[in-house]
């Protein structure tokens, strides 16, 4: 070949090459993405302009922390840059961790009246009270660590009947952590020689008592220990068991309403009695799990010592164990698609149910926890709250 020839071959080569160049660098400066799809993606590089070459912003870091936006590409004539990978998110991605239980308030409201007295059947059979007793305070030592509990007894002072004073704002114990002593000791200091029964007002007190505790995260319960006898309405009033037992039923009911589920243990020794423990229990909304038999009673029995402890055990059981706190939040707000719960070493997926019958659903519109309710509910008692595991996804990643 001759050499202008060639000369002139090269430089027209060179040129082209040259005019490559930019492209080039833009397409091999984009900045490396993390180890998982969740940061946020680099501004792209501004349009050509005096520089030669626009490049795209450096990738976020990798592992557990929160990944970097890439920076934005410098301009170029080659048109924009692109910009850098996505940083990574700790909360994207598939994020796993053992949800640690948390803990109850508990509020014991027991009937102290002098039905209590009364024998559970036959003559010579120990009282209601006898049986009540000495369980509610075995139970509430072993559960000390897991529930914050208080006491509040009625009805109060020795005066009559349905009196304003048989029912006050006065708590016999505050709820408080590793609190079953005080608890054990007030029950141990209190008679069952109160005159009239104002179930419905005492369960009001207990309300208007738990609203007090304000920023106190924790769920808050009350367990109802009574023999299914109110004979007060609205205090003060003349005793009448036919509009006592409606309004008491109606105050369980409107504490439910206000955030304070009741579990009803009762001590019936009438079938009149059974019928609105049955109903206060169902207006509670916390049933024993073999309600779904129509004879079966709606409420925790308390005939013996040994039916009450495992009542109270699984009433701890299910609190401590059914709802997970999540301490950051999910990636993806309020989509159930985007968060697993998983139950056992197979990671058995538990199903959401928004209307918190038989599977997960978030506690509130901020998902600040996650509680597990019905059979699920029941399987992770049995299995322990060391059993589930929960998963978040991303915006892009559905949990498995």
């Amino acid at each position: 070949m001759p050499g202008g020839a060639g000369a002139a071959s090269l430089e027209s080569f060179l040129n082209k090459f040259d005019a490559f160049i930019p492209l080039l660098v833009v397409v091999l400066s984009g900045g490396c993405a993390g180890t998982k799809m969740s940061g946020a993606p680099g501004n792209g590089g501004q349009a050509g302009g005096v520089s030669m070459s626009g490049s795209g912003g450096g990738g976020g870091t990798t592992g557990a922390s929160a990944g970097t936006t890439g920076s934005a590409g410098s301009a170029g004539t080659g048109g924009p840059g692109t910009g850098g990978g996505g940083g990574t998110d700790r909360n994207c991605g598939i994020y796993q961790f053992n949800p640690i239980p948390k803990n109850a308030d508990l509020l014991l409201v027991l009937d102290r009246s002098a039905s209590m007295e009364d024998p559970i059947g036959a003559s010579g059979t120990p009282s209601k009270w006898s049986v009540v007793i000495p369980t509610l305070k075995n139970v509430i030592t072993a559960t000390d660590s897991s529930v914050l509990w208080g006491m509040k007894s009625f009805p109060e002072g020795t005066g009559s009947a349905c009196i304003a004073g048989s029912v006050t704002k006065n708590i016999d114990v505050q709820i408080a952590s590793m609190n079953a002593k005080a608890v054990t000791d007030a029950i141990t200091a209190t008679t069952d020689a109160g005159n009239g029964t104002p179930t419905g007002d005492a369960i009001n007190a207990a309300v208007t008592y738990l609203q007090s505790l304000g920023t106190d995260p924790n769920p808050k319960y009350i367990v109802l220990a009574t023999d299914g006898q109110p004979s007060c309405a609205a205090i003060p009033s003349s005793e009448s068991t036919s509009s006592a037992k409606p309004y008491a039923v109606t105050a369980v009911m409107n504490a439910k309403t206000a955030g304070f589920p009741t579990f009803v243990i009762g001590i019936a020794t009438s079938s009149s009695d059974a019928t609105t423990l049955n109903m206060m229990a169902d207006a509670g909304g916390e049933v024993p799990a073999g309600a779904t038999n129509p004879l079966a009673p709606h409420y925790y029995l308390a005939s013996d010592m040994t039916t009450l402890s495992a009542a109270l055990n699984s009433i701890t059981g299910q609190i401590s164990s059914c709802l997970f706190p999540l301490a950051t939040p999910p990636p993806v707000p309020n989509d159930p698609t985007k968060l697993g719960v998983y139950l056992g070493p197979d990671l058995n997926k538990i199903p959401n149910d928004p209307k918190m019958l038989d599977g997960w659903a978030y506690t509130d519109a901020n998902d600040t926890a996650v509680e597990v309710f019905g059979s699920w509910c029941t399987m992770i008692q049995t299995a322990g709250a060391g059993a589930v595991q929960i998963k978040y996804g991303c915006a892009n990643i559905d949990v498995p």
